[in-house]
């Protein structure tokens, strides 16, 4: 008789239906609303969401109650634009825009449910950072959707294909993006994280270009082929006197999360991770050293002088293209030969011009790795593991990094002291670590969603 009483706890039962039922109908309003304007990709999104509130997981509770805000803050912009076009046409709108803000309210009081539901859940489980995995999702999920609209190309790889496939690549990205910052933001799986992530990063960008060679022309997003180095980001535009996107999104993401281009984004410097292998790096020689200081520097002064010359030439793409895989064959031979046998990133720190600029337009960044010289214990663990010999007992004493390092944040997850961490003006280091992992997060994926040959 108890348990029958149990399960037909009327109060309880019905506050949970009741909890779970009022997100969901306005979440089916909300797609609703989404297929009558065509967008059937955002449709099957909502469907999506829908799936989350009805799973016994905290981010993805989160997840819901950030979609129910965006929700909202859509029927108000939909309120707008009608009241406004009716106002123009002279029509009668104020009964309009009442209903759509009243639809607007009870979203957003959905989602105020949601989000107390989510609270809950995560108070139970705070190692599971729900709420950083649901904004993960969400910011990833906004940012791809509205480039996807302010773009003018097809820039998502299944949309190429078929467009309400654009949403749903979105979706799933945004999903990517909440299981892999999940990891990435615990310290002990930091390291392995990136470093695979990193890699499949740099296999889906080079499959894309190898797909593209073969005559798939739409796994382009230009609908070109351009040979993968990164140099040719600054050199190829001097080559061509034209413009080009990466110059504007490169210096961007470095000024926003500083120097993490040569840690997570950059697809040729996955092949020198995989050069350099798990294992601590060895000391370069002093016949290095020079290369290590200034070779950056000597190959980014040729490189220019070479684009510009053969231009002032009239030399063909063609040919021009042939220079490329020459100097993309040398980079490779040098990863094979300094990389590897060192366990460094040494074509990274001492080849690739790229790998300058981003170091000088990361000091204007405010991020910053620091040491804590009480903590640390001079156990030296943070040098081996840094594979771009970016701590030296120098520096480690003056509680600092040199200017190669690239809040990789390998030295933080391998410090057993906690000595080491991350500095942003005005916040706690567990804060500054918690928003820079979320940013390198989303820029790996929304590079990764936008991964161009």
């Amino acid at each position: 008789m108890s348990a029958v009483s149990s399960t037909l706890d009327l109060p309880g039962t019905l506050k949970r239906v009741l909890g779970w039922l009022w997100p969901a109908l306005m979440l089916l309003i909300l797609g609703a609303h989404f297929y009558r304007g065509s967008e059937y990709g955002i449709v099957l999104c909502v469907i999506g969401i829908l799936v989350f509130a009805n799973q016994n997981s905290a981010w993805k509770h989160y997840a819901v109650a950030f979609f129910l805000f965006w929700g909202m803050l859509e029927w108000g912009e939909s309120a707008w634009q009608l009241a406004r076009m009716r106002m123009l046409m002279e029509l009668p709108w104020l009964r309009l825009a009442a209903i759509l803000l009243s639809v607007a309210a009870l979203t957003g009081l959905a989602g105020k449910q949601m989000l107390s539901r989510a609270r809950r859940a995560s108070a139970q489980n705070p190692q599971e950072y729900a709420c950083f995995k649901g904004s993960v999702f969400m910011l990833t999920f906004l940012l791809l959707f509205y480039l996807r609209h302010a773009a003018k190309m097809d820039f998502l790889l299944l949309e190429r294909y078929l467009p309400v496939l654009g949403s749903v690549q979105i979706f799933f990205a945004a999903w990517y993006a909440a299981f892999i910052g999940g990891k990435l933001v615990v310290p002990r799986q930091s390291r392995k994280t990136r470093r695979r992530i990193w890699l499949i990063f740099g296999g889906v960008f080079f499959a894309q270009f190898f797909f593209g060679l073969f005559g798939l022309e739409r796994m382009l997003l230009s609908d070109a082929l351009h040979v993968p180095v990164p140099a040719l980001i600054i050199l190829g535009p001097l080559f061509r006197n034209a413009f080009s996107m990466m110059l504007i999104i490169v210096p961007i993401a470095t000024l926003l999360a500083g120097n993490i281009w040569c840690s997570s984004l950059c697809y040729f410097g996955a092949l020198d991770a995989l050069a350099a292998g798990k294992k601590g790096v060895r000391p370069y020689p002093e016949k290095l050293r020079f290369v290590l200081q200034y070779g950056q520097l000597i190959v980014l002064l040729i490189g220019v002088l070479l684009a510009l010359g053969l231009r002032a030439a009239g030399t063909s793409g063609l040919l021009a293209a042939s220079v490329a895989v020459v100097f993309a064959v040398l980079s490779l031979l040098f990863m094979v030969l300094v990389s590897r046998p060192y366990r460094g990133m040494a074509y990274c720190t001492m080849v690739c011009p790229m790998g300058l600029v981003t170091r000088l337009l990361g000091r204007l960044s405010p991020w910053r790795v620091r040491v804590d010289t009480q903590r640390c214990d001079d156990c030296g663990i943070c040098e081996k593991i840094c594979k771009y010999q970016a701590i030296t007992p120098a520096s480690r004493a003056d509680g600092k990094t040199l200017s190669r390092c690239t809040l990789c944040r390998d030295c933080i997850g391998s410090c057993a002291e906690k000595a080491i961490f991350i500095h942003f003006p005005g916040l706690a280091p567990e804060r500054a670590w918690l928003f820079l992992s979320g940013l390198t997060t989303v820029l790996h994926v929304l590079f990764l969603s936008v991964a161009m040959a």
